[in-house]
């Protein structure tokens, strides 16, 4: 229908321009067609998308991942990080960025991890919108209790932009490992004598979170906001989250007070347990994304809101809020 008005439109002005003078307000409007990217794709018969370079500094309190909302009201942290990145995209949908993670703590700041991310997006079609992506985290060699636990992140998604309410899927697996070696020191009791002793430990801590999304929204875009070459979308979407989250350790000696150690640490990632210790497939949230991009030229600002409430029964807070505001260039 949008393309049909449009070629109307188009040719109904050169028909002006043609046969007539153009008035004001025949320029007015041509003027606002011609800004639209859109409309100037479809009018020369392009079809084509551009290879380009991004380069992008975020600032929030997102501190594990990128993508997967599953993994981001994991963190009971709320600590302000920086998160410039440089990435490539290929007009093929093949893109790869690299992102750093920095903040201060404990009195230094520095980059805590690093992520590089390669990835493919799908959205040529007419019926959908699809991305691809994976994601390993590589982090500095002493423990931040901010520093994302997972290791590698797999996440896929897929929006249906036939409708003007676009249901959506997302699938996420992330997974990570880490050794840690411990010195324990205990008493025991040898020939009825209690005798203070010390274990060094070494022990493995496996974990994964597995999550599958549903979702909601419809984008609401606005041109020649501000000047005529500009333009604002602005993207609120509902989702429900489903998930399983789970742990393992294993140690040589096997000690309960690691094992309660681990327990204790792990405790930082808010909801990875539930309330009764179980680990098993649940409805975890419902969330709210608020989305807003601004674009003039090159330049864009984009700052983003997601809303997270947990469902489950469960002593921790069930409110959490992610916030992340991008500036960015694209050449």
């Amino acid at each position: 229908m949008y393309r049909s008005l449009y070629c109307f439109l188009f040719s109904l002005i050169l028909f002006f321009k043609t046969y007539g003078q153009l008035t004001p307000s025949d320029k007015k409007i041509m003027d606002s067609l011609l800004q639209n990217d859109e409309l100037m794709k479809m009018l020369n018969g392009l079809g084509k998308e551009e290879s380009y370079f991004r380069i992008n500094v975020g600032v929030g309190n997102r501190l594990f991942t990128e993508r997967n909302k599953a993994v981001e009201n994991l963190q009971t942290n709320n600590q302000l990080v920086v998160t410039p990145s440089v990435g490539y995209f290929h007009k093929s949908g093949l893109s790869l960025s690299l992102t750093g993670f920095l903040l201060s703590e404990n009195n230094k700041t520095d980059f805590y991890q690093y992520a590089l991310s390669p990835s493919y997006s799908y959205s040529k079609g007419k019926l959908l919108d699809a991305t691809l992506s994976y994601s390993h985290y590589f982090k500095k060699a002493n423990y931040s209790s901010s520093a994302s636990p997972f290791d590698d992140e797999f996440y896929g998604s897929t929006t249906l932009k036939k409708y003007w309410i676009k249901p959506g899927i997302s699938v996420g697996y992330s997974s990570g490992k880490y050794v840690e070696i411990i010195n324990v020191d205990t008493v025991v009791v040898i020939a009825n004598r209690p005798t203070p002793i010390k274990f060094i430990d070494t022990a493995t801590t496996s974990i994964s979170s597995f999550s599958v999304a549903a979702s909601i929204e419809h984008d609401f875009n606005f041109y020649n906001v501000l000047s005529t070459k500009d333009g604002l979308r602005f993207t609120p979407q509902l989702s429900l989250i489903t998930g399983m989250n789970d742990y393992s350790v294993s140690n040589k000696k096997s000690l309960q007070l690691y094992n309660t150690y681990v327990k204790r640490r792990l405790k930082r990632l808010q909801r990875f347990q539930s309330s009764a210790g179980e680990n098993k497939y649940e409805i975890q949230s419902a969330g709210l994304d608020l989305d807003l991009n601004y674009t003039i030229g090159k330049i864009y600002l984009e700052p983003e809101l997601y809303l997270d409430y947990y469902l489950p029964n469960t002593d921790d807070k069930r409110f959490t809020q992610i916030f992340n505001f991008n500036i960015g260039i694209t050449f």
